[in-house]
């Protein structure tokens, strides 16, 4: 009885620590979480006005509950953040303004508008930096080529 009790205390502790163990290893570096909310929120009440379909994923009462739930999947959605720095609020406004007023190819790719341009900026920053310092065309000679060539002619 001893054993089981011991084991079981420990499978108990075992189980404690996957549960509980790793809550002070969560944690998340999202930015932006309200800029990405705020314009999602922005082009779920314009999508039925461009004709796209918010029906799926399948919610109770479609279509007359397609904005709210779209909304709702964003709220949960943006805890991720956007994949570039969060752009501040005044910029967040000019690109819900343009959702709002441009027309419906902003809704779909709001990225595409210099008011939401900020949506992809990073990356292409992000890209830029990640490349070696010799990646530029070089039109010199490598130097390890005429030192080599020169070995040989010896």
């Amino acid at each position: 009885m001893r054993v089981f009790a011991a084991f079981g205390s420990a499978a108990l502790a075992a189980a404690a620590f996957a549960v509980f163990g790793g809550v002070g290893a969560c944690g998340t570096d999202a930015q932006g979480i309200e800029a990405c909310r705020t314009i999602e929120e922005a082009r779920c009440r314009r999508a039925p006005s461009c004709g796209v379909d918010l029906s799926q994923p399948v919610h109770r009462d479609a279509p007359k509950t397609d904005v709210d739930a779209c909304i709702r999947y964003y709220h949960d959605a943006c805890l991720h953040g956007l994949e570039t720095p969060d752009p501040g609020g005044p910029s967040v406004q000019a690109c819900v303004a343009a959702i709002q007023s441009a027309g419906c190819d902003v809704v779909l790719h709001p990225e595409s508008n210099p008011s939401c341009a900020f949506l992809t900026a990073a990356t292409a920053a992000d890209a830029g930096a990640d490349a070696p310092p010799d990646a530029a065309p070089d039109t010199a000679p490598a130097a390890d080529t005429a030192p080599a060539q020169d070995a040989a002619s010896e």
